[in-house]
């Protein structure tokens, strides 16, 4: 019994050393690739019409007072949203004047009203439709473009008033104490 056991571990002693170990297969790290550049875009060149503002502005004198009347038509943000703001103040020229000879600004209070509504363009007329019907009317603009382009030159309304394009109201923050 003895020499039955010796011969099979000697047997598996030359069958473990006879056997040829396969060496590990080293993987290859995967290929670098190339970070190609996203395409340049050019830079356009016409001018952001995603909002565009017209404005007009009529002082009248009275008395020692001057008032102020601006008109403001902001449309197409989003959709065919629109808003007119209409703005009223009044100051004192000379005040203001000896105000501003002295370095500060005159105050003055403003009465801002924003109507909101939608629009509609037709050939060559802009309609301002206001959400309150019952309390504002609707109001039609003649367009005039600018010679040999797409671009609005200005409106005139229907009491043959100018509105140049201005600048949009930048959002207001009001704070209290």
């Amino acid at each position: 019994m003895k020499q039955l056991i010796m011969i099979t571990a000697l047997l598996m002693c030359f069958v473990g050393s006879a056997q040829k170990k396969k060496p590990r297969k080293v993987i290859p790290p995967p290929p670098v690739k190339e970070v190609l550049e996203p395409p340049k875009i050019q830079e356009l060149t016409v001018k952001d019409d995603s909002k565009k503002c017209f404005s007009f502005k009529m002082e009248e004198k009275k008395d020692s007072l001057v008032y102020v009347n601006e008109t403001l038509l902001e449309y197409g943000w989003n959709s065919d949203l629109a808003r007119m703001v209409i703005t009223t103040y009044d100051y004192d020229p000379i005040k203001k004047k000896e105000a501003k000879e002295a370095g500060y600004d005159l105050v003055q209070t403003e009465t801002m009203q924003f109507i909101d509504g939608v629009f509609k363009i037709e050939k060559r007329t802009f309609t301002f439709t206001p959400d309150k019907l019952d309390r504002f009317k609707a109001q039609l603009f003649k367009i005039t473009y600018k010679p040999k382009a797409k671009e609005i030159e200005f409106l005139i309304d229907e009491n043959n008033n100018k509105l140049q394009p201005g600048e949009c109201l930048q959002p207001m923050v009001m704070m209290s104490m």
